[in-house]
């Protein structure tokens, strides 16, 4: 990040962009409204050999530089707690007590927001930098109150987003954004972790990031589409790309969410708020992984880790999505919209792309569309068959070298590929 563009303002309370979304997320939310106030966190000094973590090589060094520093000659990590816990964080203070024989100090380094889960958005200090935070809490703003962040779980989200960093290296995605997670710290004595999001073009304000369940609400959503219908607007901003992004998500990694619903889903804007047609994925620990595509591109690690998660699908690949799951619909869309037009229009565009990226036509595999109840899920199941297998591992042969034959390769991986 250049630091001569950070200001001492935003080094307290984040750049536009991050204060922007922190205010989408907790105060354009249909589900649970609260302002989007700056706030004190609380955070440990812990020595660092007590703590175990795993580290990305890419993750950006203004984030290694605000958890890893040094006192006295001797290396230490700062460990956050969540600002609503009021439950887990004494064991973590018990586990200080009990290593180093003195009880824990808290301390305030860092800044930050709630959002609309249980994550937080933290802004260092030092350097303005900022990044998405998951620790263990009793108290959410959604709907799950009680939500220990394990540190068996924040492996597996190392595991997957080191995947998914992996095939990025080769294929540079069209419309998936997607949020990597390339550093978290447990204490396995008491099975907590500090998980790190990163905020892509949010943390450097080149990109505004607005939450889909933001888009669909109530005055935000209309107040977006400005002179057009929001219906139509969010369809041809929301439901498609999100398709598109999802066919990326599905048909390279064989990744799909397990709660696909509009807390996962960001849409990006440009910087006077306009949708640039793209959107960003988040939450790698809330996904499933299909064995057979994970498989074709060596990721068995995360095959095994996910399916010790009941995570691990075998033979098929389940899509859904839930725009306006939990959350509360808009005045201005009926359920017949909802259903047979942003539905439909999701998973038209869903295999179109898949179809494209990888050279199989998805929908011969697909049983009907579905749907849960109203303002829920809508979904299908493609069922993996030997066209699919053979189709696949061509697709997957193409990506790994990097060097695909134009003409032999889908034309979705020649598009892609890193120059």
């Amino acid at each position: 990040m250049d630091s001569k563009k950070v200001t001492e303002a935003d080094k307290i309370q984040g750049n536009e962009c991050v204060r922007q979304l922190a205010k989408w997320e907790a105060e354009a939310n249909g589900v649970t409204s609260r302002p989007s106030t700056l706030l004190k966190l609380k955070n440990y000094e812990i020595p660092a050999e007590l703590v175990e973590s795993d580290v990305s090589e890419t993750t950006p060094p203004e984030v290694q530089k605000a958890f890893f520093f040094e006192k006295e000659g001797k290396k230490y990590v700062r460990w956050i707690v969540q600002y609503e816990d009021t439950k887990w964080y004494k064991d973590v203070e018990e586990f200080i007590q009990k290593k180093t024989g003195t009880a824990a100090t808290a301390y305030e380094h860092f800044n930050g927001y709630l959002t609309a889960s249980r994550s937080m958005i933290v802004v260092d200090p030092d350097t303005g930098y900022s990044f998405s935070l998951k620790a263990s809490t009793n108290q959410t703003g959604g709907a799950w109150k009680d939500k220990k962040q394990d540190w068996k779980d924040g492996k597996d989200i190392r595991a997957v987003s080191d995947y998914v960093a992996r095939l990025e290296k080769n294929l540079k995605l069209k419309t998936a954004v997607i949020l990597q997670e390339p550093m978290a710290f447990g204490i396995a004595d008491v099975d907590q972790s500090n998980v790190v999001r990163l905020l892509g073009e949010a943390a450097t304000c080149d990109k505004f990031y607005l939450p889909g369940f933001s888009a669909l609400h109530e005055k935000v959503g209309k107040e977006l589409a400005g002179t057009e219908d929001p219906v139509q607007f969010w369809n041809d901003y929301y439901a498609k790309p999100l398709g598109r992004s999802l066919a990326e998500f599905a048909g390279i990694w064989g990744l799909s969410f397990d709660s696909p619903h509009s807390q996962n889903f960001l849409i990006e804007l440009d910087k006077n708020k306009k949708p640039t047609g793209r959107v960003v994925l988040r939450d790698l620990g809330d996904v499933y992984v299909l064995k057979e595509q994970a498989d074709l591109f060596g990721a068995q690690n995360v095959a095994t880790r996910l399916s010790a998660a009941d995570n691990l699908k075998i033979g098929k690949l389940q899509i859904a999505v839930g725009l306006l799951h939990g959350n509360t619909p808009p005045t201005w869309v009926s359920k017949e919209q909802y259903h047979s037009l942003w539905g439909t229009s999701f998973f038209d565009s869903f295999e179109n792309e898949y179809t494209t990226l990888t050279g199989f036509d998805v929908s011969k595999i697909g049983n009907a569309m579905y749907a849960t109840s109203p303002f829920s899920y809508v979904g299908k199941q493609y069922t993996v068959d030997n066209s699919w297998k053979t189709a696949m591992g061509t697709f997957a042969s193409c990506v790994n070298t990097g060097k695909p034959d134009k003409g032999s390769c889908p034309q979705g991986v020649t598009d892609r590929l890193r120059k």
